[in-house]
Protein backbone atom coordinates (compact mmCIF):
# COMPACT_ATOMS: atom_id res chain seq x y z
CA UNK A 1 0.00 0.00 0.00
CA UNK A 2 2.96 1.68 1.19
CA UNK A 3 4.00 2.12 -2.92
CA UNK A 4 0.84 3.03 -4.22
CA UNK A 5 0.98 6.15 -1.86
CA UNK A 6 4.56 7.11 -3.36
CA UNK A 7 3.31 6.17 -6.84
CA UNK A 8 -0.09 8.24 -6.37
CA UNK A 9 2.99 11.57 -5.26
CA UNK A 10 5.32 10.87 -8.37
CA UNK A 11 8.21 10.30 -6.07
CA UNK A 12 10.81 10.11 -8.57
CA UNK A 13 9.58 14.21 -9.74
CA UNK A 14 9.46 15.45 -6.17
CA UNK A 15 13.17 14.00 -5.63
CA UNK A 16 14.02 16.05 -8.67
CA UNK A 17 12.34 19.08 -7.30
CA UNK A 18 14.72 18.86 -4.28
CA UNK A 19 17.67 18.04 -6.22
CA UNK A 20 16.91 21.75 -7.57
CA UNK A 21 16.97 23.02 -4.29
CA UNK A 22 20.22 21.69 -3.38
CA UNK A 23 22.02 22.14 -6.98
CA UNK A 24 20.89 25.70 -6.56
CA UNK A 25 22.37 25.97 -2.97
CA UNK A 26 25.12 23.75 -2.60
CA UNK A 27 25.66 24.46 -7.06
CA UNK A 28 24.81 27.52 -8.60
CA UNK A 29 24.96 30.13 -4.95
CA UNK A 30 27.66 28.80 -3.47
CA UNK A 31 29.84 28.23 -6.14
CA UNK A 32 30.63 32.61 -6.42
CA UNK A 33 30.90 32.66 -2.74
CA UNK A 34 34.84 32.42 -3.41
CA UNK A 35 34.26 35.36 -6.19
CA UNK A 36 32.64 37.93 -3.48
CA UNK A 37 32.39 38.98 -0.13
CA UNK A 38 28.40 39.47 -0.58
CA UNK A 39 26.49 36.51 0.85
CA UNK A 40 22.80 34.64 0.65
CA UNK A 41 20.56 36.17 3.45
CA UNK A 42 18.55 32.97 3.18
CA UNK A 43 19.55 30.63 5.25
CA UNK A 44 19.65 26.66 6.13
CA UNK A 45 16.37 26.61 7.90
CA UNK A 46 14.75 29.34 5.08
CA UNK A 47 16.03 26.59 2.67
CA UNK A 48 14.72 23.77 3.76
CA UNK A 49 11.26 25.86 4.26
CA UNK A 50 11.12 26.77 0.68
CA UNK A 51 12.09 23.22 -0.37
CA UNK A 52 9.84 21.30 1.66
CA UNK A 53 6.92 23.70 0.89
CA UNK A 54 7.35 23.12 -2.68
CA UNK A 55 8.30 19.56 -2.53
CA UNK A 56 4.59 19.35 -0.47
CA UNK A 57 2.90 21.37 -3.19
CA UNK A 58 3.99 19.43 -5.95
CA UNK A 59 3.01 16.16 -4.62
CA UNK A 60 -0.40 17.11 -3.81
CA UNK A 61 -0.76 18.38 -7.29
CA UNK A 62 0.23 15.13 -8.37
CA UNK A 63 -2.84 13.42 -6.32
CA UNK A 64 -5.39 15.85 -7.23
CA UNK A 65 -4.47 15.51 -11.01
CA UNK A 66 -4.94 11.99 -11.01
CA UNK A 67 -7.87 12.08 -8.83
CA UNK A 68 -9.77 14.76 -11.84
CA UNK A 69 -7.43 12.68 -14.47
CA UNK A 70 -9.38 8.96 -13.72
CA UNK A 71 -11.91 8.67 -16.84
CA UNK A 72 -8.77 9.94 -19.38
CA UNK A 73 -6.50 7.52 -17.26
CA UNK A 74 -8.55 4.48 -18.31
CA UNK A 75 -7.45 5.33 -21.73
CA UNK A 76 -4.35 6.69 -21.96
CA UNK A 77 -2.88 4.54 -18.66
CA UNK A 78 -4.96 1.94 -17.69
CA UNK A 79 -2.30 -0.31 -16.44
CA UNK A 80 -1.36 1.63 -14.45
CA UNK A 81 -4.04 3.16 -12.76
CA UNK A 82 -3.33 4.42 -9.05
CA UNK A 83 -6.75 5.63 -7.68
CA UNK A 84 -9.60 3.02 -7.87
CA UNK A 85 -7.48 -0.44 -7.72
CA UNK A 86 -5.18 0.67 -5.27
CA UNK A 87 -6.39 3.68 -3.44
CA UNK A 88 -9.95 4.76 -3.21
CA UNK A 89 -10.65 8.30 -3.96
CA UNK A 90 -11.60 9.52 -0.21
CA UNK A 91 -8.01 8.21 1.04
CA UNK A 92 -6.53 10.16 -2.22
CA UNK A 93 -8.69 13.72 -1.45
CA UNK A 94 -7.48 13.05 2.15
CA UNK A 95 -3.47 12.99 1.26
CA UNK A 96 -4.38 15.28 -0.88
CA UNK A 97 -5.44 18.06 1.71
CA UNK A 98 -3.02 17.38 3.99
CA UNK A 99 0.11 18.13 1.62
CA UNK A 100 -1.37 21.05 0.18
CA UNK A 101 -2.62 22.07 3.67
CA UNK A 102 0.94 21.73 4.88
CA UNK A 103 2.97 22.73 1.88
CA UNK A 104 1.14 25.82 2.37
CA UNK A 105 1.12 26.49 5.96
CA UNK A 106 5.90 25.90 5.67
CA UNK A 107 5.60 28.72 2.49
CA UNK A 108 3.71 31.13 4.68
CA UNK A 109 5.66 30.13 7.75
CA UNK A 110 9.00 31.03 5.41
CA UNK A 111 7.64 34.50 4.32
CA UNK A 112 6.39 34.95 7.97
CA UNK A 113 10.22 34.49 9.22
CA UNK A 114 11.69 36.31 6.52
CA UNK A 115 9.39 39.30 7.70
CA UNK A 116 6.45 39.52 5.19
CA UNK A 117 3.64 36.99 5.46
CA UNK A 118 1.75 38.17 2.46
CA UNK A 119 4.98 36.82 0.18
CA UNK A 120 3.61 33.49 1.11
CA UNK A 121 1.11 33.91 -1.18
CA UNK A 122 3.37 32.55 -3.75
CA UNK A 123 2.81 28.61 -2.87
CA UNK A 124 -0.82 29.65 -2.64
CA UNK A 125 -0.78 30.78 -6.32
CA UNK A 126 0.88 27.80 -6.91
CA UNK A 127 -1.78 25.56 -5.12
CA UNK A 128 -4.11 27.18 -7.22
CA UNK A 129 -2.25 26.61 -10.41
CA UNK A 130 -1.59 22.82 -9.82
CA UNK A 131 -5.57 22.44 -8.98
CA UNK A 132 -7.38 24.51 -12.07
CA UNK A 133 -4.68 22.49 -14.09
CA UNK A 134 -5.44 19.56 -13.10
CA UNK A 135 -9.75 20.72 -12.99
CA UNK A 136 -9.78 22.37 -16.78
CA UNK A 137 -6.79 23.79 -17.52
CA UNK A 138 -4.96 20.52 -18.98
CA UNK A 139 -8.06 19.99 -21.24
CA UNK A 140 -7.90 23.63 -23.08
CA UNK A 141 -5.72 24.53 -25.70
CA UNK A 142 -1.98 25.45 -24.03
CA UNK A 143 -3.11 27.26 -20.91
CA UNK A 144 -2.70 24.09 -19.47
CA UNK A 145 1.24 23.92 -20.98
CA UNK A 146 1.72 27.18 -19.75
CA UNK A 147 0.47 26.88 -16.49
CA UNK A 148 2.83 23.98 -15.70
CA UNK A 149 5.96 25.60 -17.54
CA UNK A 150 5.11 28.81 -15.33
CA UNK A 151 5.19 27.22 -12.45
CA UNK A 152 8.51 25.18 -13.44
CA UNK A 153 10.11 27.97 -13.74
CA UNK A 154 8.75 29.57 -10.55
CA UNK A 155 10.13 26.62 -9.09
CA UNK A 156 13.58 27.84 -9.50
CA UNK A 157 13.25 31.34 -9.00
CA UNK A 158 12.00 31.30 -5.78
CA UNK A 159 15.21 31.75 -3.79
CA UNK A 160 16.09 34.99 -5.83
CA UNK A 161 12.02 36.06 -5.06
CA UNK A 162 12.78 35.55 -1.23
CA UNK A 163 16.50 37.07 -1.01
CA UNK A 164 14.57 40.29 -2.54
CA UNK A 165 12.78 40.05 0.80
CA UNK A 166 15.35 39.31 3.16
CA UNK A 167 17.69 41.68 1.65
CA UNK A 168 15.89 44.64 -0.11
CA UNK A 169 19.00 46.14 -1.61
CA UNK A 170 21.57 43.85 -1.30
CA UNK A 171 20.31 41.05 -4.15
CA UNK A 172 20.69 43.11 -6.95
CA UNK A 173 24.65 42.53 -6.30
CA UNK A 174 24.70 39.22 -6.06
CA UNK A 175 26.33 37.55 -9.04
CA UNK A 176 24.27 34.70 -8.76
CA UNK A 177 21.14 36.59 -9.64
CA UNK A 178 21.08 36.36 -13.57
CA UNK A 179 21.80 33.09 -13.58
CA UNK A 180 19.09 32.15 -11.09
CA UNK A 181 16.88 34.02 -13.78
CA UNK A 182 18.16 31.87 -16.85
CA UNK A 183 17.68 28.39 -15.21
CA UNK A 184 14.32 29.43 -14.26
CA UNK A 185 13.71 30.23 -18.13
CA UNK A 186 15.33 26.85 -18.87
CA UNK A 187 13.04 25.24 -16.63
CA UNK A 188 10.04 26.80 -18.01
CA UNK A 189 10.61 26.31 -21.90
CA UNK A 190 11.93 22.50 -21.19
CA UNK A 191 8.90 21.86 -19.23
CA UNK A 192 6.81 23.91 -22.16
CA UNK A 193 8.45 21.30 -24.35
CA UNK A 194 7.85 18.31 -22.57
CA UNK A 195 4.12 18.88 -21.95
CA UNK A 196 3.25 19.14 -25.14
CA UNK A 197 5.31 15.53 -26.34
CA UNK A 198 3.12 14.43 -23.58
CA UNK A 199 -0.06 15.56 -24.88
CA UNK A 200 1.44 13.69 -28.35
CA UNK A 201 1.59 10.87 -26.27
CA UNK A 202 -2.14 10.97 -25.29
CA UNK A 203 -3.47 12.30 -28.00
CA UNK A 204 -5.76 9.54 -28.51
CA UNK A 205 -7.46 8.81 -24.73
CA UNK A 206 -7.48 12.67 -24.64
CA UNK A 207 -9.48 13.51 -27.48
CA UNK A 208 -11.73 10.55 -26.64
CA UNK A 209 -12.46 12.82 -23.41
CA UNK A 210 -13.07 15.64 -25.32
CA UNK A 211 -9.71 17.44 -24.54
CA UNK A 212 -8.55 20.60 -26.40
CA UNK A 213 -4.88 20.14 -26.28
CA UNK A 214 -2.38 21.32 -28.88
CA UNK A 215 -1.89 18.16 -30.89
CA UNK A 216 -6.14 17.55 -30.71
CA UNK A 217 -6.56 21.64 -32.34
CA UNK A 218 -3.75 22.14 -34.52
CA UNK A 219 -2.42 18.17 -35.22
CA UNK A 220 0.24 16.16 -34.78
CA UNK A 221 2.25 17.05 -37.37
CA UNK A 222 2.11 20.55 -36.71
CA UNK A 223 2.70 20.40 -32.91
CA UNK A 224 6.09 18.65 -33.58
CA UNK A 225 7.07 21.67 -35.67
CA UNK A 226 6.15 23.51 -32.88
CA UNK A 227 8.30 21.45 -30.63
CA UNK A 228 10.86 21.80 -32.79
CA UNK A 229 11.40 25.27 -33.06
CA UNK A 230 10.90 25.71 -28.95
CA UNK A 231 14.20 22.88 -28.52
CA UNK A 232 15.99 24.90 -31.02
CA UNK A 233 15.33 28.19 -29.42
CA UNK A 234 16.60 25.78 -25.81
CA UNK A 235 19.64 24.79 -27.69
CA UNK A 236 20.30 28.05 -29.24
CA UNK A 237 20.33 29.74 -25.62
CA UNK A 238 22.15 27.42 -23.83
CA UNK A 239 24.69 27.23 -27.18
CA UNK A 240 25.40 31.09 -25.96
CA UNK A 241 26.21 30.18 -22.76
CA UNK A 242 28.76 27.87 -24.14
CA UNK A 243 30.36 30.24 -26.42
CA UNK A 244 31.63 32.20 -23.43
CA UNK A 245 32.59 28.89 -21.91
CA UNK A 246 34.47 28.39 -24.94
CA UNK A 247 35.66 32.11 -24.65
CA UNK A 248 37.12 31.72 -21.13
CA UNK A 249 38.87 28.40 -22.00
CA UNK A 250 36.49 26.16 -19.46
CA UNK A 251 36.35 23.12 -22.29
CA UNK A 252 34.95 21.05 -19.25
CA UNK A 253 32.09 23.05 -18.85
CA UNK A 254 32.02 23.17 -22.62
CA UNK A 255 31.71 19.64 -23.12
CA UNK A 256 29.70 19.14 -20.02
CA UNK A 257 26.68 21.50 -21.31
CA UNK A 258 26.80 19.74 -24.76
CA UNK A 259 26.28 15.82 -23.30
CA UNK A 260 23.98 17.09 -20.61
CA UNK A 261 21.69 19.26 -22.85
CA UNK A 262 22.65 19.54 -26.67
CA UNK A 263 23.26 16.05 -27.44
CA UNK A 264 18.95 14.78 -25.34
CA UNK A 265 17.96 18.11 -26.68
CA UNK A 266 19.47 16.69 -30.68
CA UNK A 267 18.11 13.22 -29.59
CA UNK A 268 14.62 14.85 -29.23
CA UNK A 269 14.69 16.35 -32.38
CA UNK A 270 15.14 13.26 -34.35
CA UNK A 271 12.65 11.51 -32.33
CA UNK A 272 10.10 13.88 -32.96
CA UNK A 273 10.94 14.25 -36.66
CA UNK A 274 10.17 9.95 -37.25
CA UNK A 275 7.58 9.61 -34.15
CA UNK A 276 3.90 8.21 -35.53
CA UNK A 277 3.25 5.96 -32.13
CA UNK A 278 2.29 6.55 -29.26
CA UNK A 279 5.37 4.09 -27.97
CA UNK A 280 7.61 7.05 -30.24
CA UNK A 281 6.28 9.65 -28.24
CA UNK A 282 6.84 7.94 -25.17
CA UNK A 283 10.36 7.64 -25.88
CA UNK A 284 10.21 11.46 -27.03
CA UNK A 285 8.71 11.96 -23.23
CA UNK A 286 11.45 10.56 -22.18
CA UNK A 287 14.46 12.12 -23.68
CA UNK A 288 12.90 15.37 -23.00
CA UNK A 289 12.65 14.69 -19.22
CA UNK A 290 16.46 13.98 -19.56
CA UNK A 291 16.98 17.30 -20.77
CA UNK A 292 15.03 19.05 -18.45
CA UNK A 293 17.29 16.87 -15.34
CA UNK A 294 20.14 17.27 -17.46
CA UNK A 295 20.17 20.76 -18.10
CA UNK A 296 19.41 21.16 -14.23
CA UNK A 297 22.39 19.58 -13.08
CA UNK A 298 24.75 21.85 -14.66
CA UNK A 299 24.03 24.31 -12.04
CA UNK A 300 27.23 21.87 -10.31
CA UNK A 301 29.72 23.62 -12.79
CA UNK A 302 29.32 26.75 -11.16
CA UNK A 303 30.75 24.74 -7.48
CA UNK A 304 33.06 23.11 -9.90
CA UNK A 305 34.75 25.67 -11.88
CA UNK A 306 34.18 29.22 -10.39
CA UNK A 307 36.23 30.79 -7.15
Amino acid sequence: MAIAYLRLIRWPNLVIIGLIFILLRFGLIEGFYGTTLLRSCLTGLHWWLMASATVLIAASGNVVNDIFDQDIDLHNRSSRRIIGPLVTEEAAWTLYYVLSGLGLALGILLAYLLGNTSNGLVFLLALGGLWFYSYSYKRQFLIGNLVVAFLAGLTVYLPLLFEMQCDPDGWKFLPWMPFIVAYAFFAALSTLIREMVKDMEDIEGDGTMGCRTVPIVIGAKATKIVVSLLTLILMAAVARFQYVKWEENDMVSFFIIMAAVQFPAAMLLRMLASAQQHEDFHRASLWSKGLMVGGIATMLLFRLTTG
